[in-house]
């Protein structure tokens, strides 16, 4: 199932794990330019808040981190292409412009764009795989897998589908013999796994009966996971004729949330930007993220939202901050609307590292009608930002000595 300040890779304390994580991000920004991860060291960033950690590295900015063609500089070699000391200029030359184009909005304020694969967390989980059985794949046999959500959090339930289909995507009719929830990986608990049913009745969360699509909806307070704080799998035996299979969905359970949205939001004009205050009533204190998606007035996607900080016990407000040179780059349609909410408790030295909230669905708040002029158009500036703008370019000045020095001959 489903990423410099203290970042999202580590927190303050650092993880144990944190280390190989960062060195994983260090490898790949040297090579795609993505300087911002560079400068992050904290712990997994909220846009991995679905995701395994290893994915984060190359996942901030992608769609920015192609520098323009006919910009790079290369030393030329006898026969005309760049030699070593040359392409170590491109590159240099490669990841400033990168950081550059990157580093034109804040870490916490990102075009939509760059995200495509965060700005809708609440649409539905499907899969598909053949239908498995003992050791081998019947490629004729589709079976499609789908969840309503990745995270659970206290008394919330999930809802599970299968269906099987042929190559050409007609239904064929399966059944679930056996089906059980349980703690994962099963050797490490004590809990005992429960029974779970699936149907085709048009009961318990089921759409439609007799329409091929099996479903289960799975509470695990209501099935003694209540003190379960980790991943839950419900692990599956299919059955077609003589064709037997399996499969698997696993969640993220929290039992009891360490924080509660309030769900009131309120608006203000700040330094240029729009700033979108969220609250929160918080249980256990510690370092927070929280995530929010922003939508035009026509349901373009406009901006993907992220804080991160400490949140001491009680009533608090975090700020989601809608950055002006954003707003004049992407020219929304006013009013915007802030949807899609959700937050993690980060948990030092361990797993799993962090504990959900219950999200906010869909659109919790509409502003004001604003115009352009409200807000700024400059760049974002910080003195992280400078510091790695001169460092890059202290790269490409000695990267450059070095590609117009005389290659020394060997004796």
């Amino acid at each position: 199932m489903s990423s410099p300040t203290p970042s999202k890779r580590s927190a303050a304390g650092r993880p144990a794990q944190s280390g190989r994580r960062v060195l994983v991000a260090l490898a790949v920004v040297g090579l795609l330019g993505g300087a911002y991860l560079l400068s992050r060291t904290e712990p997994p960033p909220p846009q991995l808040l679905h995701g395994p950690a290893p994915e984060l590295t190359t996942r901030a900015g992608n769609a920015l981190l192609q520098a323009p063609a006919g910009t790079l500089s290369a030393v030329r070699g006898e026969h005309g292409e760049p030699d070593e000391a040359g392409l170590r200029l491109r590159r240099a030359e490669e990841i400033l412009a990168n950081y550059r184009r990157f580093a034109q909005y804040p870490p916490g304020s990102r075009p939509a764009k760059e995200h495509p694969d965060q700005m809708t967390p609440l649409a539905p989980v499907v899969r598909q795989q053949p239908l498995y059985g003992k050791g081998q794949a019947n490629e004729e046999v589709r079976v499609q897998l789908g969840q309503d959500r990745r995270e659970l959090v206290g008394d919330e339930s999930v809802r599970l589908w299968l269906r099987c289909e042929d190559s050409q995507g007609k239904v064929l009719p399966c059944q679930v013999p056996q089906a059980t929830a349980m703690v994962a990986p099963p050797q490490e608990s004590n809990v005992p796994s429960v029974a779970v049913r699936f149907a085709d009745d048009g009961r318990s969360g089921d759409a439609q009966s007799d329409d091929g699509t099996l479903t289960a909806t799975v509470q695990p307070v209501s099935l003694g996971f209540g003190q379960l704080h980790g991943p839950l799998r419900v692990q599956l035996s299919i059955s077609m004729g003589r064709e037997q299979g399996s499969a698997f969905f696993d969640v993220m359970y929290t039992p009891d949330a360490p924080a509660r949205f309030a769900g009131k939001v309120s608006e203000s004009v700040s330094g240029g930007s729009l700033v979108l205050s969220v609250g929160l009533h918080v249980t256990r204190p510690g370092r927070y993220f929280v995530i929010g998606r922003v939508d035009d007035h026509r349901e373009q996607q406009l901006a993907y939202l992220e804080w991160d900080g400490q949140l001491v016990a009680g009533a608090q407000t975090v700020p989601l901050t809608v950055f002006g040179k954003l707003m004049h780059d992407q020219r929304p349609e006013l009013p915007l609307r802030l949807r899609d909410v959700e937050g993690f408790l980060f948990v030092e030295d361990s797993a799993p590292d962090r504990m959900h909230l219950p999200r906010l669905a869909g659109v919790v708040h509409t502003t004001q009608v604003y115009s352009l002029a409200d807000f700024s158009d400059r760049e974002w500036d910080s003195e992280q930002k400078r510091r790695y703008l001169d460092e890059y370019q202290k790269d490409v000045e000695q990267a450059a000595r070095e590609a117009t020095q005389p290659a020394s001959k060997a004796p």
